[in-house]
């Protein structure tokens, strides 16, 4: 089985970009929720009248990544 570990995606949906796509941005991760919380709302007081909202979720990071999801799968190339 992959080691994983629960963390917390610190998140933004700007209200004024036309798509989803880019209206939502992963702003950082951080391993405590309470610490996500915390950051979650200086940055909506910080940014409300900039039509930004802020939220935290819970999320999983796997450190050496999917290995045993990912036997027999095509690597995926990212192209910037």
């Amino acid at each position: 089985m992959d080691k994983k570990l629960q963390v917390f995606a610190v998140i933004r949906v700007d209200s004024e970009m036309a798509s989803l796509e880019d209206a939502v941005t992963v702003k950082e991760i951080l391993s405590d929720a309470n610490e996500a919380e915390i950051e979650v709302e200086r940055l909506n007081k910080l940014n409300a009248a900039k039509g930004a909202r802020y939220f935290f979720q819970a999320t999983r990071y796997f450190p050496n990544g999917r290995k045993s999801s990912l036997k027999g799968q095509t690597k995926i190339r990212l192209v910037k």
